[in-house]
C-alpha cells in the first residue's frame, strides 16, 4: 500500500498570502499536515481560520491577489512519483491534470460552482473527457452511471436538468458525482454539508463514507462542526489565524486536548441535557484577531484563559510533538495538562447508518 511507503499529501509549512492595500493577509501561515491513502483527516476552527484557502491552495486554485508564496505540497501519484504541487504552474498541463482528475474537490455551496446555463450531465461530461480519450457517448454513459452512483433517483432525467431544478441535497450529490466522475484518490470537501438540513445532511456523510469504502479513497474534511469530525474522521487538524495548532487522532484529542483552543472548542459544543442541568452554554471570548494586525506571540493569547502574560505574548510557540502522533502549538501544553473533556454526544440524525 501506498500509505506503507509514506503519505499520498504531505503539505509541509505552506504558506498563503494576499496582498492587499490594507496590507498582507496571512491567510495560511506555516500550516503543516498529511493525508494516507484510505485515511479520512478532518480540519476545524473558526470562519477566517484559513481552512478553505488551504485546500485551494493544494489545488492551486487560490483567487488573485492570493499567493503561495513558501513550503510544500508534495503530491504522491499513481505510479509512486512525488510531484511539489507548489512548484507547479497553476494554469500549467500537469496540474490541470491532477487537478480533478487525481485530487478532487467538493465546494461548499453547489450553485456557486455548477454553470447554471449547461445541464448536470454535461458539465459531468466535461470533466470526464477534459481527463480522458473518450467519446462524448461513451462519457455520457459515464456520467449517468456516476449519478446513480451516488443514488440520485432517475439519473437519466437529472443529467439533463439544470442545477435551480434540483434542491439543495440533489445538487451536492451531482457535485459529489462529478468530483468522482475520474476516480480521485483524494477528495477534498470543503464543509458540503454546512446549507442542508439535518436529514439531508446525515443522508450526504454516509454516501460520502460508503463512497469511500468502495473507493478506498482518502478524503480531507473541512467543518466547523465537531459532531461531524468525530463520526467522519480518523484524525484532526485543528486551524486558528493560519496555523496548525493541534493534530493527531480525533479520539485522543477530544478525550484529552493538548491545546487551549482546541479545548475551548470542545467546551462550546451544545451538549444534551445541558438546559436540564442549568449550565450555560461555554463560548470562546472575544473573536479572532484582524488579519492585518496579528498580536505577537501566540496568536490566540488575547483569548486564553491560559495567557502567562510574559512568553505567551513576546514568543511565537513552534508547532512540535508532545507525544506519538500528537502535535500541538503551545508553550505550556505539558504544564496545563487539558484533558477531561469528553466526546460530544452527536444529533441522532448524523449517528452511523
Amino acid at each position: 500500500m501506498i500509505a506503507d511507503k509514506g503519505p499520498i499529501l504531505e503539505v509541509e509549512d505552506l504558506r498563503t498570502q494576499f496582498s492587499l492595500p490594507q496590507g498582507t493577509v496571512r491567510s495560511v501561515d506555516g500550516a503543516s499536515l498529511s493525508v494516507a491513502q484510505g485515511e479520512t483527516v478532518g480540519i476545524v476552527g473558526e470562519s477566517g481560520c484559513g481552512k478553505s484557502v488551504l485546500l485551494r491552495s493544494i489545488l492551486r486554485i487560490v483567487p488573485r491577489p492570493g499567493k503561495v508564496v513558501d513550503g510544500a505540497i508534495r503530491w504522491r501519484r499513481k505510479d509512486d512519483t512525488v510531484v511539489d504541487l507548489a512548484t507547479l504552474p497553476g494554469d500549467g498541463r500537469e496540474i490541470r491534470m491532477i487537478r480533478g482528475g487525481e485530487i478532487a474537490m467538493i465546494f461548499q455551496e453547489p450553485m456557486s460552482s455548477l454553470s447554471p446555463v449547461h445541464t448536470i450531465g454535461d458539465q459531468i461530461v466535461e470533466a470526464i473527457m477534459l481527463r480522458g480519450n473518450t467519446t462524448p457517448e461513451q462519457a455520457w454513459v459515464r456520467a449517468v452511471e456516476t449519478l446513480a452512483r451516488v443514488a440520485m433517483p432517475r439519473p437519466e432525467m437529472i443529467a439533463r436538468q439544470y442545477p435551480h431544478e434540483l434542491s439543495g441535497g440533489m445538487r451536492q450529490r451531482a457535485m459529489i458525482a462529478m468530483a468522482l466522475s475520474c476516480d480521485p484518490r483524494l477528495l477534498m470537501a470543503d464543509e458540503p454539508t454546512t446549507a442542508l438540513d439535518v436529514t439531508t445532511q446525515a443522508q450526504i456523510l454516509a454516501l460520502m463514507r460508503r463512497l469511500q469504502r468502495e473507493a478506498g479513497m482518502a478524503i480531507l474534511f473541512v467543518t466547523h462542526d465537531l459532531g461531524v469530525v468525530a463520526q467522519m474522521t480518523e484524525r484532526v487538524v485543528v486551524m486558528y489565524l493560519g496555523k496548525v495548532v493541534e493534530a493527531g487522532p480525533v479520539g485522543d484529542i477530544f478525550a484529552a486536548p493538548l491545546h487551549p483552543y482546541t479545548h475551548a472548542l470542545l467546551h462550546s459544543i451544545p451538549r444534551f441535557g445541558l438546559r436540564q442541568k442549568g449550565e450555560r452554554l461555554a463560548a470562546i471570548p472575544g473573536s479572532i484577531p484582524d488579519p492585518y494586525s496579528v498580536p505577537r506571540g501566540c496568536a490566540f493569547h488575547a483569548r486564553c484563559r491560559f495567557d502567562d502574560k510574559r512568553r505567551c505574548r513576546s514568543e511565537v510557540p513552534a508547532l512540535r510533538e508532545i507525544a506519538p502522533g500528537r502535535m500541538v502549538r503551545c508553550h505550556r501544553a505539558e504544564e496545563l495538562g487539558l484533558s477531561g473533556m469528553s466526546m460530544p454526544e452527536p444529533s441522532p440524525a448524523l449517528a452511523h447508518p
